[in-house]
């Protein structure tokens, strides 16, 4: 089969999906390439979709049904869990009545970190590559008060929450649950920005209650409603006959002739054999995600199965592992987060794993023993927080998102879009491929 479009969006997680609807409803000819073989899972959280976003697809028509997860809660190795909610008032609330003397500032250090992102000054100056003479530079570098921010943004998160913060608990739940998200460290340079955007109005999840229909259906029907053509498979080549379009072969027969290739996560761009270490800028980061499947439900901690938890031993677990996977090795103590589905299962995910293992002065790639190892260490860390968890693992099923070692297909082709992690994932597609539309008119 040949199809032919402006925009071939790979994917079909929650953010692919409202990129693609979005770009046919602004009136592009789209088509979505999910892989050939797709798993049929009971959704647990998914990226919260903005007022924005819904209106623009309509979704109001969907009997869409959704509730935000109730709480971010970090479990300890040791003492009591810390919790923290979207309201700010419960939040301190919360902190008080844990001993958390740092709960007076919580307000304050929501409403710095909250705008940093959004901030005009730095977008507007900082990011306008487009400005005349370099202008947007000379006004930023004459702005003391706006090279403050600058540096504020990109340094280290743990910088930023030791300006507000002396509880050593709260500082690493903050950070746990920014950073935990793209595997950074709390002292690595630019973290500070995933702590901003992880308190962005967009960046809190959202759960689809029991019984209802799950996000990830209902914006596959509205892509099927605004004309978006569907294809599974695998790229295995791509080709440019000429200067606008193109060519994708998808397997042995089906090709797609398009201007543009969007990839809304960077999970969907490593799937695809699209990015390799250096393209991705996390060379020594990959993402593993394992499924537990109960022969009985397990307790949730404090009762709460609606809530998105971590499990870190202390606020060092996230450097020290970020350190290890850059070495190229497993760390023992991964943070690992973890969520409830409707129907009783687990699952839980890290992407504090090494993209490729260094060993007897060698890199190479994963095997199914690295697997294990790792689907080993994830259960030892759930178990260690929920009692007679391990017990009742009946089944298991894990993936892992890492750059590929072959040679990527997409090695050359310069019209390929791939937006980095984000929190607040479904938004920031949407808005990125408007911008991919604009530019190519």
């Amino acid at each position: 089969m040949n199809a032919q479009c402006d925009i071939l969006v790979i994917g079909d997680d929650e953010a692919s999906l409202a990129a693609a609807a979005a770009a046919a409803k602004a009136g592009a000819r789209v088509c979505l390439l999910r892989a050939g073989e797709r798993k049929k899972r009971p959704a647990a959280t998914a990226p919260a979709i903005p007022n924005f976003v819904w209106r623009r697809l309509d979704l109001q028509d969907y009997d869409l049904t959704l509730e935000p997860v109730s709480a971010r809660v970090t479990l300890f190795g040791e003492g009591a869990p810390l919790a923290t909610y979207a309201n700010p008032r419960a939040t301190s609330a919360a902190l008080a009545e844990s001993g958390v003397a740092d709960h007076l500032l919580w307000s304050d250090f929501l409403e710095e970190a909250s705008a940093l992102p959004g901030d005009d000054y730095l977008s507007a100056s900082y990011f306008n590559a487009a400005a005349p003479g370099g202008r947007a530079l000379a006004a930023l570098l004459g702005d003391s008060a706006g090279l403050a921010r600058a540096a504020r943004l990109f340094g280290p998160c743990a910088d930023m929450l030791d300006d507000y913060f002396s509880d050593a608990r709260l500082k690493a739940h903050v950070a746990a649950h920014a950073l935990a998200n793209a595997g950074f460290g709390d002292r690595e340079a630019g973290s500070a920005t995933a702590l901003a955007e992880s308190y962005s109005e967009d960046a809190w999840r959202v759960r689809t209650p029991k019984d209802a229909a799950a996000l990830r259906a209902v914006l596959e029907k509205v892509c099927q409603d605004v004309g978006v053509e569907t294809l599974a498979g695998k790229v295995t080549e791509i080709s440019a006959p000429s200067g606008k379009f193109i060519v994708v072969s998808v397997g042995a027969e089906d090709k797609i002739r398009t201007r543009r290739i969007f990839f809304a996560t960077p999970e969907a761009a490593l799937a695809a054999g699209a990015l390799n270490g250096a393209s991705l800028g996390r060379a020594d980061c990959a993402t593993f995600t394992i499924r537990f499947k109960l022969s009985e439900p397990v307790d949730p901690p404090g009762g709460d199965d609606k809530a998105l938890f971590q499990v870190i031993d202390s606020g060092a677990d996230l450097q020290e592992a970020r350190d290890a996977a850059v070495a190229g090795r497993l760390f023992d103590r991964l943070p690992v987060e973890f969520e409830f589905t409707p129907n009783g299962e687990i699952v839980a995910r890290s992407s504090y794993l090494p993209a490729a293992f260094y060993e007897d002065g060698e890199w190479r790639g994963w095997t199914g023993q690295d697997r294990q190892a790792a689907a080993s260490i994830v259960k030892e860390r759930l178990a260690s927080r929920l009692p007679g968890f391990s017990s009742r693992v009946r089944r298991t099923e894990s993936d892992i998102a890492a750059p590929p070692t072959a040679a990527s297909p997409f090695a050359g082709c310069a019209r390929v879009t791939v937006q980095p992690r984000r929190h607040d994932s479904v938004s920031a597609a949407v808005k990125l491929i408007d911008q991919v539309i604009a530019g190519d008119d």
